[in-house]
């Protein structure tokens, strides 16, 4: 399916996006007054400019959800732009769509009804009181009378949090939360409908077909003013402040319908389950509010007396830090020289402990909060954190070898990946019952030989596995040419590599899935913990179903009915209606960490840019420290393209040195050395039996495996250090 969504800058437009790229929808939205990132720019009054996107994206489902800028009371005042927007705009798009045989998706409101004997059911006769409400029902005339297949959802009271929207719920955080009150209408009642509900609902109704005018709003009836209190009440604000007057009180421009609403009989019929109610509602309303702000970030003027003791307790966090961790000075060949180790400030705890004082144990709100922050500094598609790098790795396997794959990866089929590895690289290939093929290494960046592997393509490759090893960014020109040409899955491990670009494009964001780690000894750290960066839209759902025991659901844990048809489902042999909650579609695990691990990696994350500079001047001094002694090592490759995130700082000894004394005589020192970890991972006494294929020679690999070792070049390396370890190669070499 491929979808376009007209408003995508829209609170239900974006919500609509959400949802689409969630179920593994190919997306272009559109935007006028405000940017979306790969948008398109599309002004629905140009009819030229609808028929040439329509033209060009050619999707099968068009979702037309423009609202008017300055909500009813403008477009009162403003009849002609409305009406050009909301009539003559929907003509031209359902005229488009008829055409190229796209079906249109059109939201309306209960705004065409006069509010006299609400909550209206489908075939209720509209009278709209205000321009508002007659430009929706002139817009519905427009799309049936276009000839395009068409479904009518009307709407009403759409909330949800977002920054930009003026909606209901934004206008209540806004004042409320500076203290100020707000008066609500007592007299106007409505079924107030979260925007996530709307969008996974109505790309529900697109996949089984359905035409014509379907109600979709929330389960429950109340006034406006009982709703904003419900608002206020889940923001942890006063709902004393939201003040119940009449609708005559407020002196609107465009009068409103009092006895307003719809009635969702046919939607459940259709769903085969009741519309998701205020509770739960306001549960993801809430859990969508704490993962953008924080609960920390809740105004004080309205704290209760548990938030005010939370402050209290985070406050002293904070000094505890200062006096329990700071630097100890460095003694030589007492002082530990780490090759990694984890740094971290007073941020961290903070929000360690916040978590734990909000005792949610599971993935919660920070948790969405750091896969939001992912995906936005990579430029990623999605991220789908996880419980470790390793965990990361055995999930976009399993998701490529999933049957809800038109072409997954079948046992026997081969994977290109090199010889120098990581043992969990490499390991869920085997557990997958694929067949690695081994490609030699190079001295110098110690990747893959990119040279060498157009030969070992055999008809059965069906997939490159690639790591960036120790922060350095793999020949992506070539990988990714290849994996084009030949129509592979590219995979990168990207777990020493978070940070890394290749020609200014981030690593990890160049193959189908990439995954990272954020153990202590990388970039950043959760202390356990991991991710896999999604760059494919149809793989995301997928992934997530990996790691949340396969189930075909997606409530997060603590939700229930977020696809408003729980119960109507039929999916596989099981019976009609079975509880969609225990539907499972994959093979999964539970791969989740918990919500305190991704408190330490929001705060973590806010770091990771001055972390990865860090890396990268401690990696510059130790180069040029050691340059002077190239004729008997071999320092690390530099690649103009690339700007390696260096996990550590990597040494091949020449012909006529020892790596054993070297080592040895650095870790005299306390200076910590370390393998490149598996080495020719043939020769572990794990691996030698596995199913395999070795393309040419490993005779690099097996170098690697014997004269190279590396050293550290973490955040938390001091200059004095730094020099300590260069002073110390040069007294090895002074004395041999």
């Amino acid at each position: 399916m491929k979808a376009l969504v007209i408003g995508a800058s829209g609170l239900v437009g974006g919500a609509l996006v959400r949802a689409l790229e969630r179920n593994s929808v190919s997306v272009v939205p559109t935007y006028r007054s405000r940017t979306v990132p790969g948008g398109l720019f599309l002004d629905v009054r140009d009819g030229g400019a609808v028929d040439r996107v329509m033209s060009e994206t050619k999707p099968d489902t068009v979702f037309l959800a423009i609202i008017p800028p300055g909500g009813v009371d403008y477009c009162e005042a403003h009849p002609d732009e409305t009406s050009a927007v909301q009539v003559q705009g929907t003509r031209h798009v359902a005229e488009a769509a008829g055409r190229c045989g796209a079906h249109v998706v059109y939201y309306s409101s209960d705004y065409i009804f006069d509010g006299t004997r609400g909550p209206y059911a489908e075939d209720d006769a509209p009278c709209p009181l205000n321009v508002y409400g007659r430009m929706k029902w002139e817009g519905e005339q427009a799309v049936r009378a276009s000839g395009a297949k068409a479904l009518i959802l009307r709407t009403t009271t759409v909330y949800g949090w977002d920054r930009t929207s003026p909606n209901f719920a934004m206008q209540v955080w806004e004042r409320l939360g500076s203290g100020q009150s707000m008066r609500v209408p007592h007299d106007q009642q409505t079924t107030p409908t979260l925007a996530d509900y709307l969008a996974e609902v109505s790309f529900r109704l697109v996949q089984m077909g359905t035409q014509g005018v379907v109600n979709v709003v929330g389960k429950d009836l109340l006034s406006r003013s009982d709703l904003g209190k419900s608002l206020a009440r889940a923001l942890g604000l006063d709902p004393n402040l939201i003040v119940p007057v009449s609708t005559a009180e407020l002196g609107q421009r465009a009068q409103r319908p009092l006895q307003g609403g719809l009635r969702t009989d046919k939607l459940a019929s259709l769903l085969g389950t009741e519309p998701l109610d205020l509770s739960e509602s306001l549960k993801r309303f809430r859990r969508q509010w704490r993962a953008d702000t924080h609960i920390t970030h809740a105004p004080k003027a309205t704290a209760s007396e548990a938030d005010q003791l939370k402050q209290e307790i985070l406050e002293k966090v904070r000094q505890y830090y200062q006096v329990a961790h700071n630097p100890q000075p460095f003694v030589p060949f007492k002082t530990r020289v780490q090759y990694a180790g984890r740094v971290f400030g007073d941020a961290e705890m903070v929000n360690l402990v916040d978590s734990a004082l909000d005792f949610w144990l599971t993935l919660g709100p920070y948790g969405e909060l750091f896969e939001y922050k992912m995906k936005k500094y990579l430029g990623a598609r999605d991220f789908v954190v996880v419980n470790s790098g390793s965990t990361a790795n055995l999930t976009a396997v399993l998701t490529l070898t999933s049957n809800l794959l038109e072409n997954p990866l079948r046992p026997g089929d081969e994977v290109l990946t090199p010889a120098v590895t990581f043992p969990t690289t490499l390991a869920p290939l085997i557990h997958g019952g694929l067949i690695p093929v081994f490609v030699d290494c190079e001295v110098g960046t110690y990747n893959i030989n990119p040279r060498l592997l157009e030969g070992a393509i055999s008809p059965r490759t069906r997939a490159i596995m690639i790591p960036h090893t120790l922060g350095v960014p793999c020949d992506m020109d070539v990988i990714c040419d290849l994996a084009k040409r030949h129509r592979l899955y590219l995979v990168e491990d990207s777990c020493d590599a978070l940070g890394a670009t290749f020609k200014g494009k981030s690593v990890g964001t160049f193959g189908d899935l990439a995954t990272v780690s954020f153990f202590p000894a990388h970039q950043m750290t959760m202390g356990e913990g991991g991710g896999v960066v999604v760059n494919d839209a149809g793989l995301a759902r997928v992934v997530r179903a990996v790691r949340d025991w396969g189930r075909d659901c997606w409530c997060a844990p603590g939700e229930t009915n977020t696809c408003g048809k729980r119960f109507g489902w039929q999916l596989g042999d099981l019976p009609q209606g079975y509880d969609h909650k225990y539907v499972y579609s994959t093979l999964g695990y539970n791969f989740k960490p918990t919500d305190m691990q991704a408190a330490v990696g929001v705060a973590q994350l806010d770091r990771l840019s001055d972390f990865i500079e860090k890396r990268r001047r401690n990696f510059q001094r130790l180069y040029k420290g050691l340059e002077p002694f190239q004729d008997r090592l071999i320092l690390p490759t530099l690649d103009p393209r690339a700007n390696p995130s260096w996990f550590g700082f990597t040494i091949t000894v020449r012909d006529g040195v020892s790596r054993q004394n070297l080592v040895q005589w650095l870790e005299s020192a306390n200076i910590e050395t370390r393998q490149v970890f598996g080495g020719n991972i043939l020769k572990q006494p794990g691996y030698r039996d596995i199913p395999h294929r070795v393309y040419g020679t490993l005779e690099h690999t097996d170098r690697i495996m014997r004269d190279t070792f590396f050293i550290g070049v973490y955040p938390g390396l001091t200059n004095e250090m730094l020099e300590f370890v260069i002073k110390r190669v040069e007294e090895f070499f002074a004395r041999s």
